[in-house]
């Protein structure tokens, strides 16, 4: 089974998996994105005005295979 990473790009910097998982499809690649995005933004969008949060996935070789971002801003007008 395919090993794939996961690195987080957020308001504090990146964040580089170097443990990684084993996943099967793109459709679990894509689960735990989704996943890993939700979990964060549940934390930083509530006490903030913007937050940008990207996930990048490299394969074994390094290689980006797919990725996932959030964007949010909040405010009057």
């Amino acid at each position: 089974m395919p090993r794939y990473y996961f690195d987080v790009i957020n308001g504090h910097g990146l964040e580089r998996d170097d443990d990684g998982q084993d996943l099967s499809s793109e459709n679990e690649i894509r689960r735990e994105v989704t996943r890993i995005l939700t979990d964060i933004a549940k934390d930083e969008i509530s006490y903030a005005d913007a937050a940008n949060i990207r996930v990048n996935v490299r394969d074994r070789n390094g290689l980006q295979v797919h990725y996932g971002e959030i964007s949010f801003r909040s405010g009057s007008d």
